[in-house]
């Protein structure tokens, strides 16, 4: 068995692990008014989450650096039949069950919010609805061995969730004087970020699986973090808001959707090789 097919288990693993430690940290790392207690978490938080960093970084190098435009998610992305369908399936249904958490809580508390989350919120929270639909139509697609225009372009819906959620978790934090209280929830959104902007690539501009293998790795293990570590801040009593629940729920569903498709890319057996980059762009064959 070669690296890169343990990979997606490692960067579960990995993610878990973060996860445990960032809810540690949420839950024991600071006392009633939010001072740092001297406890170990958060250190061992930050060492965790650099080997993992530095893991996905040295797979995602043994992916080829293009591949050919349209064979990429034909050669990566498909192939996993039933299983394909039940785990976009079964991603999505969190999605779903998270966004429409959220979506109760931001409309019952809604006078209770600064302005700011009261227009970024709902919408949020939509896309995240609107999501589970994608997460269903590329699994299918996957699972056929083909996507459509329509199903790709449905791409976008997941990726205005995960710049909203990032936009409204920096806004919402950005006077916190103590970075381990929300630093992997900005971490969880922007790596979600770029991994579903890596997946559009592969749909509609130069593949890229090496930057996908890379970025997609590092959605899991950041996106795990956050999911587990809001949900352990909130079993173990260290914190009694609710709506911290479902945009880690989120987080978690699209982790767990990256770490399946990460699987289909370590059983890819012939990458196709695509065209050469010079500054980032494809090299254009001149004649002589």
């Amino acid at each position: 068995m070669t690296f890169k097919k343990v990979f997606p288990i490692l960067a579960v693993i990995l993610g878990a692990v973060c996860g445990v430690l960032h809810g540690m940290d949420l839950v024991y790392g600071y006392d009633s008014v939010d001072l740092p207690t001297g406890a170990p978490w958060l250190a061992m938080l930050y060492a965790v989450a650099a080997v993992a960093a530095v893991l996905c970084v040295a797979v995602s190098f043994t992916y080829r650096k293009t591949s050919d435009r349209y064979q990429a998610f034909e050669a990566y992305l498909t192939g996993g039949g039933d299983l394909h369908k039940t785990a976009a399936v079964l991603c999505a249904a969190l999605f779903v069950l998270f966004g429409l958490l959220g979506l109760y809580g931001t409309a019952t508390n809604l006078m209770q919010l600064p302005m700011f989350e009261r227009v970024t919120l709902i919408p949020m929270y939509l896309f995240a609805i609107a999501s589970g639909l994608t997460l269903i139509r590329l699994g299918g697609g996957a699972a056929r061995g083909t996507v459509s225009e329509e199903n790709a372009a449905l791409i976008f819906l997941p990726i205005a969730w995960a710049a909203l959620d990032l936009v409204n978790t920096f806004k919402a934090n950005g006077s916190e004087p103590m970075e381990g209280k929300f630093v992997f929830e900005l971490l969880a959104a922007a790596t979600l970020l770029c991994a579903l902007h890596a997946y559009a690539r592969m749909l509609f501009s130069t593949p890229r699986p090496r930057y996908l293998a890379c970025l997609g790795g590092l959605g899991v293990v950041f996106g795990l973090a956050g999911g587990i570590g809001c949900a352990m801040d909130w079993l173990l009593g260290g914190t009694d808001d609710l709506l911290m629940i479902p945009r880690g729920g989120c987080y978690l569903a699209c982790a767990l959707w990256f770490a399946y498709q990460l699987s289909r890319m370590a059983a890819c057996k012939d990458e196709p090789e695509g065209p050469e980059l010079k500054k980032g762009k494809p090299v254009q064959n001149e004649e002589k």
